[in-house]
């Protein structure tokens, strides 16, 4: 008897499962700890007429971590927006080279950002750069998005290259 999947998701190597299973902890938690500072801040603004001292930085942090924690997910599992000018209406070795076109272009744009957010965190570190009023350091912030972003950026690859080695199907050679 074959045990019923309910999860998609849940279907592949185990690393893949586990790092899945991971980024869907981190986006939870970070929507936690979002949701918890600002009922707190709001409680202590208006019941207690002290609000929370730099709620506004964490709230900002935790949501750089939401953001990049759902890139790799939504990335992989395609499920972002995307723009399809070249496919509409199209079959066979057309929809297969502009499906082709737009991950070449998703992986080129991932890779950029990648690269940007670790230089810009190599010269906030290198500045020494920390938040106003909490004085947490900047750098870290952007090497973790940084590495979501080259997470994101490994799925998209991958995503390619399987897509290329299918083939065009339905496509005449």
């Amino acid at each position: 008897m074959q045990a019923l999947n309910p999860l998609p998701e849940a279907r592949g190597p185990r690393p893949v499962i586990l790092a899945r299973m991971l980024l869907r902890a981190c986006v939870a938690i970070t929507m936690l700890g979002i949701m918890g500072v600002t009922v707190t801040n709001v409680i202590m603004r208006y019941v207690f007429v002290r609000p929370i001292s730099g709620s506004d930085e964490i709230v900002q942090f935790l949501l750089a971590l939401l953001i990049f924690s759902a890139f790799p997910l939504v990335t992989v599992e395609r499920r972002h927006f995307s723009v399809s000018l070249l496919a509409r209406g199209a079959r066979g070795a057309l929809k297969y080279w502009s499906q082709a076109l737009e991950l070449a272009v998703s992986t080129l744009g991932c890779a950029i950002v990648t690269v940007e957010l670790f230089n810009q965190g190599r010269l906030l570190a290198s500045e020494q750069m920390s938040t106003m009023v909490l004085q947490l350091p900047l750098a870290p912030l952007n090497y973790a998005m940084s590495a979501l972003s080259l997470l994101a950026l490994v799925g998209i690859l991958a995503t390619l290259l399987a897509h290329l080695r299918g083939g065009p199907r339905g496509a005449r050679s």
